[in-house]
């Protein structure tokens, strides 16, 4: 395991973040252009679009970051990082947390 992690790690895990923060704007831009020109349930649907790929942003990075840790063979920040994923997911899943 190295102690320095490499520079391309953190390159791809922003790319990630910034590729998802960017589309999840466009799509809601999107939905709001659309919303000016067209009635009805269009426009809504479009922008929940960007609002479900805002949250889905992050969950995607954790799968990445998991992906890249077993690839450097970092087990341990690799289990803890897919520990945390099926934490998201079941807590989407199941409504944790929600009243």
């Amino acid at each position: 395991m190295s102690q320095v992690r490499e520079p391309a790690f953190d390159r791809v895990v922003a790319m990630v973040l910034r590729v998802g923060a960017f589309s999840c704007f466009f799509v809601m831009l999107a939905g709001l252009l659309v919303g000016l020109f067209v009635h009805g349930p269009i426009p809504a649907d479009i922008e929940r679009a960007g609002v479900l790929l805002m949250l889905a942003t992050p969950v995607v990075r954790v799968a990445v970051a998991g992906v890249l840790f077993l690839r450097e063979k970092d087990w341990k920040y690799g289990a803890i990082s897919f520990g945390v994923l099926a934490i998201l997911l079941l807590g989407a899943l199941f409504g944790i947390g929600e009243h």
